[in-house]
């Protein structure tokens, strides 16, 4: 009754399968230990984009599971406040999330490196069983094609990309699942393991679609059909995919619609009908560890999968016993992919018609899985090359490593040394392959060369990356949570909170708060363009509020504000060493609230709630691009009914010295030019306060960190963020008669000042307007992240309830019971008519198209459940 749990009595295979799953998982885990990753050390597996974006994810997860699960659909942690449906279909909706959530946040990058060791286990496996499955490969011979599965180039290289391992575990069992429904054998295998990839990652689902059509158009060459055999199986074919469609409808619908509004307004950008390097270089990428940072945002595709693979495709195109027909559709298939692999417009085609941002090539995976498919369907330890089979691809090879050898210089993945170790490996192979069948210990000898060439493959490429330390994310992290824990939570109130220190843009997620930052491939363009417009940086995939001004602080409801103490400024994870723009303005405005040893918690009394009684003016609000300090007055002026003088108003330097340079007459706009290459050369600009009230700095976004150096009173500032539009540096208020100097240090030969303007602001103006929109405020009675409801008294002078609830098709919003049409404010902002008086208003979020992808999904399953029942009957009345 133990045989099943005994692994003493298991089947070779079962123990082929088991050993298919551990060895990745143990030799990745003693890598990682020997780097000393948490939880083996002081390091961590934080690296890219891991560490920048996805942490922050995995940490918002876990909030959202145990504690809010409505956040699923939107949330106002996503920048200020977005629709998050299509940002868990694309980051988190892999089943393996789930066991992140026993791991604070403070521990998750040692969950998420025993996850990543999971991934390398399941995609080992995955390929095992698949051959298995085939009956091309049994016993001991899995391990091999497991290890050279897990550890290809692309698995290894994007290992940090979790989100996308799925894909690379479920395409075999997809695979597999087809062959056996075109067999007429059960479909629900191909059609379950197509359903969960789709809702694990429409995105590689997508690819995997493409290859499908590729893969079924060979599979009709292996017999020789007649002409209604292949249109039966077309039909199971496109009626297998339908029906995975369909019951994955309720994620890729509402998916689409999202994405219309964020990456699809990119579709087809910078399309060109070329080669994108020079073809024959993409045959260095077939030796081991070629990949390294700099191949990260416009590198060649990866598809290392050793040298077996390469050695036994030759033999498949070689062999004369398989169909001609077989090898002649493998081999336009293989140059379908590759070609994909270098020419633009094919490569635009896998990525949706998009070009990805970094980690090009995306679908390289689907070659290095054909391969192994293709090799895996006819090796055996008995297989042999004939002597011209052994010459002709030694000559082959020859020419390949003297071409990659003349190339060394220009091309920055490969060394002479992993020429020379490569061509090692596969020699040593190479001779194995034309040695008599039946020698000792042959299979073991291949078996360990193959696991040794993919380690050292795979240690070499993750050697090439650094490593943010466990220890400067605990740091941050424990600052974060200590200064934020004891923010107030209700159900009957809103806000937002500012920092001038940020780890990543997904603190809000890590900190469980509303802030205004965020970094999502899902992100709505009008976040972006409302950032631009209020002189934040901004880009097609994040915002980030680090250059805030007392009039945005107030808009937004930024009731709190999040600043470094100055304490341990040169200890990584910091806040003080992750300080952003100094929000000195705010010296004297905003009163401390908390401090700890590494931060300070202030809160702005101006800060407005997220709906308040506005005049009617706010209908014509128009921005002026690179210009935001003025529209920050248009916007704020509309508010008041244009009564009142300007917030901001244009200051001027009172003096000006140059530093091998010549001094300009007149700032913003001049061109700086270093009289001396060889010398440094600075540009010191002095104004002297007349007032109290706060003073803003504009850069345009000709003025980068590449460029110029900025320091303020001898204090270097932190570095210029990426921008395309102008931003706002933040200057001391509360200093009034006391000489600042902003010094301009060039890194190149010259600079243009673009829009390099000097503003004060109205610090008692903004006071008191602010205190009169809170005279009328939206007080709410009971939220959540898709429904707020609560009331307002409209005056009679405001016909205008004025939100900062960014516009969406998803909200819906109901004045006293009846559904009412809204106006957007700024091309941003959700505005509700109201006449005087007391009104009920409630706003509801309805994930566009979700309801009817809901529906289908259900539809589909029903049908399929019918289908299943009926064949069942059936059955039963023959057996009868």
């Amino acid at each position: 009754m133990f045989k099943n749990i005994n692994p003493l009595k298991w089947r070779t295979s079962t123990k082929a399968l088991w050993m298919s799953f551990l060895l990745p998982m143990v030799i990745m885990l003693t890598y990682f230990a020997s780097r000393h990753m948490a939880p083996f050390g002081s390091s961590s597996i934080l690296t890219v984009d891991l560490g920048q974006q996805y942490i922050d994810f995995y940490a918002g997860f876990r909030q959202t599971i145990l504690h809010d699960p409505l956040r699923i659909f939107y949330d106002f942690s996503k920048g200020l406040g977005g629709e998050t449906y299509g940002d868990w279909a694309y980051y988190l909706l892999s089943p393996t999330n789930f066991l992140l959530l026993p791991f604070s946040n403070v521990h998750l990058p040692a969950a998420i490196l025993l996850l990543t060791v999971l991934k390398y286990g399941l995609a080992g496996w995955s390929f095992a069983f698949a051959i298995r499955k085939m009956h091309w490969q049994i016993g001991w011979r899995l391990p091999l094609f497991a290890v050279s599965y897990a550890f290809m180039g692309w698995f290894v290289a994007n290992d940090l990309n979790l989100l996308w391992l799925d894909a690379a575990i479920l395409l075999p069992l997809i695979i597999t699942g087809l062959e056996n429904y075109l067999t007429h054998e059960k479909g629900w295998p191909f059609v379950v393991a197509l359903t969960a990839v789709i809702i694990v990652n429409y995105y590689m689902a997508y690819m995997i679609g493409v290859f499908l059509i590729l893969y079924f158009i060979w599979r009709l060459t292996w017999q020789p059909y007649r002409f209604k055999q292949r249109l039966a199986m077309l039909r199971r074919f496109i009626l297998g995919g339908i029906i995975s469609i369909g019951l994955a409808t309720i994620v890729w619908l509402p998916t689409a619609y999202t994405l219309m509004n964020s990456k699809g307004q990119h579709m087809l950008a910078n399309l060109s009908w070329k080669f994108e390097y020079q073809p024959a270089d993409i045959l260095g990428k077939l030796f081991l560890g070629t990949f390294n940072f700099e191949q990260m945002p416009s590198g060649l595709p990866n598809i290392f999968i050793g040298s077996l693979p390469i050695i036994i495709l030759w033999f498949f195109f070689t062999l004369r016993n398989i169909r001609w027909q077989t090898r002649v559709v493998a081999f336009v298939v293989t140059a379908v992919l590759v070609i994909s692999m270098m020419y633009a417009p094919l490569n635009l085609l896998w990525h949706g018609f998009q070009f990805p941002v970094w980690y090009p090539y995306r679908f390289s995976y689907l070659f290095s899985f054909w391969i192994l498919w293709l090799v895996a369907s006819i090796w055996s330890p008995y297989l042999r090359l004939s002597w011209y089979q052994f010459l002709t691809l030694l000559i082959l090879a020859s020419g390949v490593f003297i071409y990659l050898f003349s190339r060394i210089g220009d091309l920055n993945f490969i060394t002479a040394a992993q020429l020379y170790i490569g061509g090692g490996f596969f020699i040593v192979l190479l001779l194995l392959h034309i040695l008599p069948a039946k020698i000792k210990f042959w299979l073991p000898a291949v078996t360990l060369i193959v696991i040794g060439e993919m380690s050292t493959s795979t240690v070499w490429t993750l050697n090439n990356f650094s490593y943010l330390t466990n220890t400067e994310y605990q740091t941050y992290i424990r600052s974060l949570n200590n200064i934020t824990k004891n923010l107030p939570k209700s159900s009957t109130d809103f806000y937002r909170v500012a920092q001038s220190f940020q780890q990543t843009k997904g603190d809000p997620l890590q900190g469980n708060y509303h802030g205004a930052s965020t970094f999502s491939s899902a992100l709505e363009h009008q976040q972006s363009d409302i950032m631009a417009a209020f002189g934040q940086p901004e880009g097609d995939n994040y915002i980030a509020y680090s250059s805030g001004t007392l009039m945005t602080d107030s808009l937004l409801g930024m009731r709190y504000l999040l600043q470094p103490t100055g304490n341990q400024p040169t200890v990584s994870g910091t806040p003080t060493n992750m300080q952003t723009y100094s929000r000195s303005d705010t010296n004297g405005t905003y009163q401390l609230v908390n401090q700890t040893k590494q931060a300070i918690l202030s809160q702005n009394p101006n800060a407005l709630p997220l709906g308040f009684a506005a005049s009617d003016n706010v209908r014509n609000v128009k921005f002026k691009e690179n210009d935001p300090l003025r529209n920050q007055n248009t916007l704020w002026g509309s508010l008041n009914g244009y009564n009142q003088q300007d917030i901001f108003t244009s200051a001027n330097f009172s003096k000006s010295s140059a530093s091998n340079l010549n001094a300009p007459a007149t700032i913003t706009g001049a061109y700086l030019t270093k009289q001396n290459n060889n010398e440094g050369a600075s540009l010191t600009l002095t104004y002297v306060p007349t007032s109290n009230n706060p003073y803003y700095l504009t850069l345009g976004n000709a003025v980068t960190n590449d460029n110029l150096e900025i320091q303020l009173n001898g204090q270097t500032l932190p570095a210029i963020p990426s921008h395309r539009h102008t931003i706002i540096v933040p200057l001391p208020a509360h200093a009034k008669g006391q000489s600042q100097e902003v010094t301009f240090s060039l890194k190149k030969k010259d600079v243009w000042l673009q829009n390099v303007s000097l503003y004060q602001g109205n610090q008692q103006q903004i006071n008191k307007q602010a205190k009169a929109l809170q005279q009328h405020p939206y007080k709410i009675k009971k939220q959540s992240p898709i429904k707020i409801s609560g009331e307002i008294t409209m005056p009679k002078k405001d016909s205008m309830m004025m939100t900062t609830i960014p516009k969406s098709s998803g909200w819906q919003v109901y004045v006293d019971g009846k559904k009412t049409s809204t106006v957007t404010v700024g091309k941003f902002f959700i505005g509700v008519p109201l006449e005087s008086g007391k009104h009920q208003v409630t706003f509801k979020f309805k994930t566009p198209l979700f309801k009817i992808g809901a529906i289908v999904s259900l539809g589909f399953l029903l049908v399929v459940l019918g289908f299943k029942w009926s064949e069942s009957q059936k059955r039963q009345h023959t057996l009868l």
